[in-house]
Formats: structure tokens, C-alpha cells, sequence
């Protein structure tokens, strides 16, 4: 089922499962054969099928619809968001509340409110970094091809369906936790009983990502099987037999995954014991192998494209890995040997999708586990079920609750204090397919070795293989020039081969509005947080030399404290006098141990084969974009001059003390019609040209004219609006350049 669903959307990945199982068959000499063709055939035409038939039959010219709310509606500061169906489609809703008293009515909207609005059908937005969360790519598995950004409400109508009253179940229980629950408890237990991870303090995930243990806090086969013994046993407790009471169950489980959100691991988990128990129920013995397998195929069958989906992956590998050892395992003598080998089972198997999708991974998330998993099933989770339970039932405990809260406290604390520690994770990057591959083929090896017994040479095969993947990330032959797609702003990552240097010119930053307390965002966006720090571990950057903020402006410096924060930065550079502002201030307070300095005009590096001087500003007096820092560099066999926001005076002033050509220029000020003057451009004599602006941005950049004078001199042009990040990759003095676009 993988191999076929596979060659149907990704043959390369296709190909390489379907290989290594016909190699298993033919050494096994397996008569199963021809069946396993005949599903790979099958599953290949399903994902044919499946990929073909997405397509809308919606149209951009319409503006009024009816809508129906089909999940849990989020509200965020002054946002409103949902999934929505429209006409059978789906489609992603956001709507902007221009109230407090339009925000406390907009929450009482459940799931399956069929709503008429008016609004504008957009096509989603793809990434326009590589390696990063593609927010298009996202609803396209989800089968939704348009966000409709709603202009406005009017009939609302609720639902009475069966589906739609567990749904609102799910809701009122959410409700219900963050009413009756502590603060601090809230996200936990909402996390740990529903599902929901929204209300979880973000210096929290942060830290449970970190240690390796964010999964304790998504709801798989742990939970369901915790809170499927609860129930059971509260059923026989209260009197039915043990045949209905396992009836009962079933029942619930179904009901459980509408009311958790469905998610992959919820499914997978409830599946596989409703599968088991219908099979004692009638004699069959159904091996849990053979239930996970059957739940595996049938969910691919339903939706190949859930294979892309992380926890997807995860639950299901790392569930086949466990079952696969769990001979091995269960031969242990004792139940602290069982949870190491648990813990090293499941470390391992989902060290290669962790390191796709996150691009580090914990090196004491081993440990950790050891510490938490027991913490989490055996303390935790029971108390926030049993607390949640006696709350519906109207019985107030507040001694047990103020020792949940107390210990959730103390939990939060300890892992924001283990995550602080430097090396607490080990970033590696987002590998390529073909160390993906090898690091299948090295856990399938390392858990063969394990079912013989051999532990140790197996840690340490897989040990020397990712010090393999360390030492290639950090000393790569090639080097790499990236403009960022940081929106409106400058973000540059100079990354030199062998490991020479590492530079980040500017690091963008998002506009800020003055809004009022109740439509701040819990979760707002960030570039330096969410675009600038990802990218850069997405290529295994782990530290970054100079950090170089041309001036003090919010659209070139406002990631730089989300920057300082996540990697380690030994130098930052700023222009003379820009550290007086205030968005300059506290990049001066984040920097801590950073060697913080004001580079002046005539400072110069080497590194390597390249090398970098400071061209401007002449003085020592901030006043603004023409006192930007302008870096003249050799680099990979070219010319490259990088201008932050210099302007029209800037450049005019700069050219008459400097012979500048260059092969590269980075146009000014995004594209101004205050900068790139034709004298400037007659001067520079640039064949490459890159402007670095937001799409649709309310300035207008790059203006018209500026592009026209580039036009007319022949200069090829990247827009980072248009084209997303683009990088030049160069080895040996030669290389290319190349466009992500979304």
C-alpha cells in the first residue's frame, strides 16, 4: 500500500520503498508476491485517482456565500478563523472582528453554524522559502484550494446533526477546562484530553520541542488506551458485564476521535482497538501487527496524502517499529530495562521524520523521556482525566486541583530549565532524500542488529552515520548566497563553504500597530521566529559570526532579538549611533555575551577566498536610511554590493569616493524611487539585480521607474515578492543562481 500510494505521488520515494520490499520478498523467498503486487497496483491507481480529482469548481468572481463551520472556530485577538464548507469544498475562513462585543458573540458560534457572508475567494499563499511550512501545500492535502477573507455575517443558523452535537461537545469541553481549571493548567489538560495545544504557553512547547517530548502533549496510543481502561473500568464499577462494557467502549472510541479533531495519531490509536476488541469479541485473535497494518492501509486507501503529514508519520513508524521489537523488548527482565529499550525504539524510528520536519532534534530527549513518559501516564494524565471527570459531575476538588497546578508548574519550569542548557538539541538541517534514504536503510540494519541482541553495535553505527551528516553540514564544499523572503524587508544569509563564515545581513521584521488589549494575538507572527531562525536550521546553521543590521528600521532589525535568541550569534555589527533607537535597544539587551560593535567606514574581512569592506556611512551621526551600512564583497567568483536602504544621496556621495562595480547589486530600499539612480546603476554596471519586498506591499516597492532603469540596461532582475528567496550556490568561483518561487 505505502510502495503503490508512493509511486503515484512521489515515485522517486515510491521507487525506493517498493525496491527495498521486492529485496525483502525475494531473500525471504516469500510466496506473497504476486498479492503484494496486485495491492502496490492498486494502491497506485487509488493515488492516481486521489491526486486527479483534486481540482475547484469554485469561482474567484463570486462574493456572497453560504458557508458552514466545520471544526472548532479559533478566535485570536481581533481574528476569526475556521474551516468552512462551501457548496461541498472546502476552504479556509478569516474574518477580522471590529469590536469587543462582535468578539463575545463571534464566540458563541459552534461547529456546523451554517452562515450566509460576503467575501473574496483567495488562492492560498505558498511558501516562498525552501524547507519551511508551505501554508498552500498544507490545505492542498486537506483538499481546500481557497481562503475567503469575509467581509461580513449575516444569518447564522446551528446545526442539530450527530456529527456537528460531538463536535460541540468537544467545544464545551474545552469551555469547560478553561473555566474551571487553573491558568496554568488549561493548555495541558486541553492538550492532554482533546487534543488542543492552542492554549499552551509558547516558552513551554518551545521547551517540550527542545527535550524531545512534545508528543506526550498530542493525543496518541498512551492516552487511548489510559483513558480506554478509565472508562472501562468505571463501567464495571458501575455495574454492566464486562461483554457490554466493551461495547461501550467501542462506542466511545468513535465518538472520541470526531470529539479530538481526528488527528492521524487519535485514529490510528482508536482503530487499532476497536479492531482488536471486535476481533476477541468474535474469537478472532487479531494480532496487533496485523490491526496496525489494516488501519495503516485503510487510512491510505482513504487519503494517500496523510503519508505527508507528520504525526501521521510518526504515530505509524514509530508504532511498526515498537510492535516489530517488542519480542526483544518484552524479554527484558525488568520494567525499568522494558522503558529504556521503549525509549531507544522510538528515538530512533523517528529520528529521520523529526529531522525532515524540524531540522534538530534533542540530545537529551532520551533521557527525558525516561524522566517524563512515566511522569506524564502514570501522574499526569490520570489526574487531569479523573479532575475533568468530577468536574462535569459538578464535584469540586480544589486540594487536588492546586496540586495539579503545582506540579504542571514545577513540570513547566524543569523543562524550560533543561531546554536552556546549549546543547540540549543538535541541529542538522533538513536532510537531502538521499540521507533520508540512508537513514532508513541504517535504523532498518541497526534494528536487525537489535533483534540479535546487539545494542551497542547498533548505537553506534547509527551514532557514526549522523556524526557523517554533522561533519558534511559543517563543512560542505559549496557555499551558498540566499535573499531571504522575508515580506517587506531584508533578511541576507552569506554561508561560506567549509565552514569559513556564516553572516545574516539583516533579519527582516514585521510592521507593528498601535491595537488595542483585546485584539493582541496570543501567537502573533514573527519573521525572526517564524521565517529567518527555521530557515537557517532548515541548512544545519547552528551559529551565525556577524550579524550585520544595515540601520536601525523595523523592516531590517525587527527578527534580529528572535535571531539572537534561537542561535548562537558571536558578533553583531550595527551602523554608528543607530543603537539610540529604541528597536536597536533591545537588540543591544538580547545580544547578551555577542560582541556588539558600530562598524565605521574602511572596516574589512577575509574569509577564505572572499572577502567584505565597509563602504558607508562616513560618520558617526544616525540619521536614517542613507546611514545605512554598505558592504562591498568578492564572493564565490563575483562582484556583490549590498545597500540596505541607501538612497538617492547615499549613493551619489558613495560613488564619488569609490570605483563600485559590481556584477550583483542589491537595489536599494526595496526598490524605492528615492534610491537606484541612473547615475548610481551607470556607475555599478550591475548584470544581476535583486529587490527584496513584500507582495502587494502598501508602499508600492519596487516603484515602476527603478525597475525600468534596470530594465533598460539589460539587468537581470529577482523580486523576492515575485520569484520568494533567491540563492546563488557557488563552488570553485562558479555558480548559479536560482528562485524559490511559491
Amino acid at each position: 500500500m505505502l510502495a503503490g500510494t508512493l509511486l503515484a505521488l512521489q515515485w522517486v520515494w515510491g521507487a525506493f520503498v517498493l525496491s527495498l520490499l521486492f529485496l525483502s520478498l525475494i531473500l525471504r523467498k516469500s510466496p506473497r508476491i504476486f498479492l503484494c503486487s496486485f495491492l502496490i497496483f492498486l494502491s497506485y491507481l487509488n493515488g492516481l485517482y486521489q491526486q486527479n480529482s483534486r481540482f475547484s469548481l469554485l469561482s474567484q468572481d463570486q462574493t456572497t456565500f453560504m458557508i458552514t463551520i466545520t471544526n472548532i472556530p479559533s478566535i485570536d485577538g481581533n481574528r476569526f478563523s475556521s474551516s468552512i464548507d462551501i457548496g461541498g469544498e472546502s476552504a479556509a475562513l478569516t474574518y477580522y472582528l471590529s469590536s469587543p462585543s462582535e468578539k463575545e458573540r463571534f464566540s458563541s458560534i459552534s461547529p456546523g453554524t451554517a452562515c450566509n457572508v460576503t467575501g473574496e475567494l483567495q488562492a492560498p499563499n505558498g511558501s516562498g522559502n525552501p524547507n519551511l511550512f508551505d501554508y498552500k501545500e498544507y490545505l492542498y492535502q486537506q483538499k481546500t484550494y481557497w481562503t475567503l477573507k469575509v467581509d461580513s455575517f449575516s444569518t447564522c443558523v446551528p446545526s442539530n446533526s450527530w456529527r456537528d452535537k460531538l463536535v460541540q461537545v468537544r467545544a464545551e469541553g474545552l469551555k469547560l477546562i478553561a473555566s474551571s481549571f487553573p491558568p496554568e493548567a488549561v493548555g495541558i489538560t486541553q492538550a492532554l484530553l482533546f487534543g488542543e495545544t492552542g492554549e499552551i504557553a509558547e516558552e513551554t512547547m518551545e521547551a517540550y520541542r527542545a527535550l524531545g517530548v512534545v508528543h506526550l502533549l498530542a493525543i496518541s496510543g498512551l492516552h487511548v488506551g489510559l483513558i480506554s481502561a478509565g472508562v472501562f473500568f468505571f463501567l464495571l464499577r458501575a455495574g454492566l458485564r464486562k461483554e457490554r462494557a466493551g461495547w461501550v467502549v467501542i462506542v466511545f472510541l468513535l465518538c472520541y476521535m470526531v470529539m479530538t479533531g481526528a488527528a492521524p495519531s487519535v485514529v490510528r490509536a482508536s482503530s487499532m482497538l476497536i479492531v482488536i476488541l471486535l476481533g476477541q469479541k468474535a474469537f478472532l485473535g487479531i494480532k496487533t501487527l496485523d490491526s496496525l497494518s489494516l488501519i495503516f492501509s485503510i487510512m491510505v486507501f482513504y487519503d494517500p496524502f496523510l503519508l505527508f503529514h507528520a504525526g501521521f508519520q510518526l504515530s505509524f513508524f514509530v508504532s511498526f517499529s515498537l510492535v516489530l521489537s517488542s519480542n526483544r523488548i518484552l524479554s527484558s527482565s525488568s520494567t525499568l530495562l522494558q522503558a529504556f529499550k521503549v525509549t531507544f525504539v522510538s528515538q530512533v524510528a523517528s529520528l529521520p521524520f523529526i529531522l525532515h520536519h524540524f531540522f534538530e532534534f534533542s540530545l537529551i530527549g532520551f533521557v527525558a523521556n525516561l524522566l517524563y513518559v512515566p511522569l506524564y501516564s502514570l501522574v499526569i494524565l490520570p489526574m487531569a482525566f479523573l479532575l475533568y471527570a468530577a468536574t462535569v459531575m459538578g464535584i469540586h476538588l480544589p486540594f487536588a486541583m492546586d496540586i495539579f497546578q503545582s506540579l504542571l508548574w514545577w513540570t513547566d519550569r524543569f523543562s524550560v530549565f533543561l531546554a536552556s542548557f546549549p546543547f540540549s538539541t543538535l541541529i542538522l538541517g533538513k536532510p537531502h532524500a538521499i540521507l533520508i534514504a540512508g537513514y532508513f536503510v541504517i535504523i532498518w540494519a541497526g534494528f536487525l542488529l537489535v533483534e540479535k541482541g546487539r545494542w551497542m553495535k547498533s548505537t553506534v553505527i547509527l551514532v557514526s552515520f549522523i556524526s557523517l551528516h554533522l561533519i558534511w553540514n559543517t563543512y560542505r564544499p559549496y557555499g551558498e548566497i540566499t535573499f531571504i523572503d522575508v515580506g517587506q524587508g531584508d533578511g541576507i544569509l552569506i554561508d561560506l563553504p567549509f565552514n569559513q563564515g556564516t553572516y545574516l545581513i539583516d533579519t527582516g521584521g514585521n510592521l507593528i500597530f498601535p491595537q488595542e488589549e483585546w485584539e493582541e494575538r496570543k501567537k502573533a507572527f514573527s519573521t525572526g521566529k517564524d521565517i529567518v531562525v527555521p530557515y537557517l536550521k532548515s541548512k544545519g546553521i547552528r551559529s551565525v559570526d556577524k550579524l550585520i543590521l544595515t540601520h536601525g528600521d523595523l523592516d531590517h532589525v525587527g527578527g534580529a532579538v528572535d535571531v539572537l535568541e534561537g542561535l548562537d550569534v558571536k558578533e553583531v555589527w550595527i551602523s554608528p549611533g543607530s543603537g539610540q533607537k529604541e528597536v536597536m535597544a533591545n537588540v543591544m539587551i538580547a545580544a547578551g555575551g555577542s560582541v556588539v560593535r558600530e562598524a565605521k567606514l574602511g572596516d574589512a574581512w577575509q574569509a577564505g577566498d572572499s572577502s567584505f569592506s565597509i563602504l558607508s556611512p562616513d560618520d558617526q551621526v544616525y540619521e536614517g536610511n542613507d546611514d545605512s551600512l554598505v558592504i562591498y564583497a568578492h564572493i564565490g567568483g563575483m562582484k556583490w554590493l549590498f545597500t540596505g536602504d541607501l538612497e538617492e544621496s547615499g549613493e551619489r556621495k558613495m560613488i564619488r569616493r569609490y570605483n563600485v562595480e559590481a556584477d550583483v547589486l542589491k537595489v536599494g530600499h526595496h526598490g524605492s524611487a528615492s534610491s537606484t539612480s541612473e547615475e548610481f546603476l551607470g556607475k555599478v554596471d550591475a548584470q544581476v539585480a535583486i529587490i527584496s519586498a513584500g507582495k502587494e506591499n502598501r508602499f508600492g516597492h519596487p516603484h515602476p521607474d527603478v525597475v525600468e532603469r534596470l530594465g533598460n540596461r539589460g539587468v537581470k532582475i529577482y523580486n523576492t515578492a515575485e520569484d520568494g528567496a533567491v540563492t546563488y550556490r557557488f563552488w570553485r568561483g562558479r555558480g548559479t543562481f536560482s528562485a524559490h518561487r511559491p
